[in-house]
């Protein structure tokens, strides 16, 4: 039993010593006065899959053969996936609270994500929202989101320490004289 105690307690000191990941809002900029410089130094991380689609032109290809005309056609279709909590970082400041933020090594595929109406969270924006899809300039392509990827929202680390500054003195006494 008291084993099991002392693992507990190791275990809770454990957990409260890690660092948890919060949401991206107007109020813990405010709070923690942070500025773009401050921004771009924390590392970020999307709270839900995103998936971009591109497709580009139909194809087609023709062929004879045996007295038969065979037609092949289709799109090329261009995916990009980025997993729930994968790094990234702020690239560039896009005013009216926007920012860039890349989450691959080429920093000109860029996502932007700014202020929703929900709780002033910073949530993936698009050119143009339809049916519940987004239509996003992703390097030099235009790409489209999967329904729902508006919700996809900025997550950081926040490790919070407690600090105490403290002067102590013995008073020696004051002796009349």
């Amino acid at each position: 039993m008291k084993t099991l105690s002392i693992l507990s307690i190791a275990l809770l000191s454990i957990l409260s010593a890690c660092s948890s990941k919060h949401i991206l809002n107007s109020r813990v900029i405010d709070e923690y006065n942070l500025t773009y410089e401050d921004l771009s130094s924390i590392q970020f991380y999307n709270s839900h899959d995103i998936v971009l689609t591109s497709y580009d032109a139909v194809t087609s290809d023709k062929t004879t053969s045996k007295g038969n005309l065979n037609v092949a056609f289709g799109k090329e279709v261009d995916q990009v996936i980025i997993k729930a909590g994968t790094k990234g970082r702020i690239v560039k400041d896009l005013g009216d609270g926007k920012f860039a933020l890349s989450f691959e090594p080429d920093e000109s595929k860029q996502l932007v994500f700014g202020r929703g109406s929900k709780f002033d969270v910073f949530n993936l924006q698009a050119g143009e929202w339809k049916n519940g899809r987004g239509m996003i300039k992703y390097g030099d392509k235009i790409y489209y989101t999967h329904a729902g990827a508006d919700e996809c929202s900025l997550r950081f680390k926040l490790k919070r320490r407690y600090k105490e500054n403290k002067e102590m003195r013995v008073a020696k006494g004051n002796k009349i004289k």
